[in-house]
């Protein structure tokens, strides 16, 4: 975000990245999801933003970005989210031990 208009741009998109993009979008899962995290998305797939410690930026439903969150030292949710949704995130996060669908929950 905010970088100076001289800077490289980050990501180009190509039709490697389209077809990844919707055979994601196909399965029904957010960018957010987890490869072995079986539970499924709770609303849209670009609901909220999480931000790590490095900068790095991924969107996700909220029900993936508060699984997430609760694994990653550092990390928050992008100040841009609506305050009710990044609200339920930090309230879900809480509750979920890192890693959680590493012990089925």
């Amino acid at each position: 975000m905010n970088q100076p208009l001289d800077a490289p741009v980050p990501y180009r998109a190509t039709r490697a990245s389209g077809a990844a993009r919707a055979s994601r979008a196909s399965r029904g899962r957010c960018p957010a999801a987890a490869p072995r995290d079986p539970t499924p998305c709770e609303g849209p797939h670009d609901a909220a933003t999480l931000v790590d410690r490095h900068g790095r930026e991924v969107a996700g439903c909220v029900h993936h970005c508060a699984r997430v969150l609760a694994g990653l030292e550092g990390a928050r949710v992008h100040p841009f989210v609506p305050a009710g949704q990044a609200l339920e995130i930090y309230s879900r996060a809480r509750e979920l031990p890192p890693f959680a669908w590493e012990i089925g929950r």
